[in-house]
């Protein structure tokens, strides 16, 4: 009896389940029998098909700037009536909503007006479209969109960025199909942040658009995407780096003129920049409308750096202009020694007793024996310095008997290049020292004569040493302000700079 009864509720149960799957199985048959997909499932054909559109941002994928291209990741709803897929429930088993394949039914043809994907269709995924006892047809997919997007990059990387998407009906017109707003707002009720934008605003508006082609209205659903741009990566990257690499530049008027690595640094520091630059220029769009506005900063800075560098090189003339042994022009030095070195709080020892000497003052003069310093020639000297030993005043005593007593008359003169005829009681010795004393004196004067020139030459070199050392010091500062204010200028020309923004 207990076996009966087992069999009986067992047989019960599946007929139940065949009856269930009977119900469904019989509506998917009533429901596509007659179905033609083709066909825009219209109770009227005079009057048009509201479509009721929606899309839900979930993503903000990537942002191509050089080929402006917004890549979305949306969920898009789609519903309307389709007055050939009712039913009552009462006669299949009261079942309110069924699933059916999306390539048996009738669609919209609404695509992505600014489409820039060539792999459109297979970015679209879809499974089955939910069907309602009343036609309520509701189709819910998922897609990957690449949609063309102007990318204004004025102020990048502070830059604010509007894309549109633009949906519609491709074949059907406003008269056939009429789309309408599911939400007068954006849905962002499942967006995933993006590290590199914010999304500031998300609109939708409905837009009724006459094309060329047809005199039809052609109505379209806009959605406009806001999105605000992370600079911290680019400031971290890019920026900072090339504030550095400026630093350095003008380090090298800090730099002492004689260790010969003024220029090099500079050429070096305009190499290090112009590869940044390439970097960015690689990933900006090759547009000629906008400069972007860490191109126009790099534009800038490589200026400054290039005449940074130009005027190392004048100050290094300055600096070696001291071997020609040309004085500084005493307005030069009014202006450099007296103006700008107290300004730059640079102290200076300009040898000034050395400078105010002239050639006559280096002259080897004797006051007290009123020798000249004239030089002559060295066989003459003898007689000279005889005279002045004889008939000079200088502290000695003359001799009359010596010098008064005149040569013999009739006596024949010296051979050419013989030694002058001398007193017969001049003692030999006496010439002998007297000659020698004179070349000492021409060796001192000219000895004296040298080191005045020198030490001349080596105080108008120390000028021009010092002029260069305050025009590098000048020049120092007057780049440091220009870079400073150049940087925070164009930085901040943007609406919306935010260095820290994370």
């Amino acid at each position: 009896m207990e076996k009966i009864v087992i069999f009986m509720v067992v047989c019960l149960g599946s007929a139940d389940v065949a009856l269930g799957d009977d119900h469904e199985r019989r509506l998917l048959r009533y429901l596509l029998a007659d179905y033609d997909r083709s066909v825009r499932p219209s109770q009227d054909a005079a009057k048009p098909l509201n479509v009721t559109f929606g899309m839900a941002l979930t993503q903000i994928i990537d942002v191509d700037e050089r080929n402006q291209i917004l890549t979305t990741n949306c969920w898009l709803t789609q519903e309307w009536i389709d007055y050939s897929l009712t039913w009552n429930r009462s006669e299949f088993g009261g079942i309110p909503v069924i699933r059916l394949p999306h390539d048996r039914l009738w669609k919209p043809d609404i695509l992505l007006y600014n489409n820039a994907d060539s792999a459109y269709s297979n970015a679209i995924l879809s499974t089955n479209i939910i069907v309602k006892a009343d036609g309520n047809v509701t189709w819910l997919s998922s897609a990957i969109f690449k949609s063309s997007c102007s990318i204004n990059v004025e102020f990048f990387p502070f830059d604010e960025q509007t894309c549109t998407m633009k949906f519609a009906s491709w074949t059907y017109d406003g008269l056939q199909v009429n789309l309408l707003n599911q939400t007068e707002q954006g849905d962002l009720s499942n967006y995933v942040t993006n590290g590199e934008w914010d999304l500031l605003n998300l609109t939708v508006e409905r837009n009724v658009v006459y094309y060329s082609c047809c005199e039809a209205p052609y109505p379209d659903i806009t959605y406009r995407i806001v999105l605000l741009r992370r600079p911290l990566f680019y400031v971290f990257n890019l920026i900072l780096p090339c504030v550095l690499i400026t630093g350095i530049a003008l380090m090298s008027f800090y730099m002492p003129s004689d260790s010969g690595e003024k220029v090099t640094l500079g050429i070096t520091t305009l190499l290090s920049m112009t590869v940044f630059l390439m970097v960015i220029g690689e990933s900006m769009p090759p547009t000629s409308e906008k400069l972007p506005l860490i191109g126009l900063y790099y534009g800038v800075t490589i200026s400054l750096v290039s005449f940074a560098t130009g005027l190392s090189v004048v100050t290094l003339n300055i600096h070696h202009r001291g071997m020609r042994g040309r004085e500084v022009p005493r307005v030069v030095k009014r202006i450099v020694f007296e103006g700008l070195a107290p300004v730059l709080c640079i102290r200076l020892d300009p040898p000034s007793h050395c400078l105010a000497r002239t050639k006559d003052d280096y002259r080897f003069c004797f006051d007290e024996c009123h020798i000249e310093s004239t030089p002559v020639d060295p066989e003459l000297a003898y007689d000279h310095q005889l005279h002045i030993y004889n008939g000079g005043h200088c502290g000695g005593s003359r001799n009359p008997s010596l010098t008064e007593t005149p040569p013999r008359l009739g006596a024949a003169p010296p051979p050419l290049g013989a030694p002058p005829t001398v007193h017969p009681s001049l003692d030999l010795f006496e010439h002998q020292f007297m000659r020698v004393l004179n070349k000492v004196y021409h060796t001192i004067e000219r000895n004296d004569q040298r080191l005045a020139e020198q030490d001349r030459r080596d105080a108008i070199k120390l000028e021009w040493q010092q002029m260069a050392l305050v025009l590098d010091r000048f020049l120092l500062w007057v780049f440091i302000t220009s870079t400073v204010g150049a940087t925070f200028g164009i930085l901040y020309m943007s609406p919306h700079t935010k260095l820290f923004t994370v």
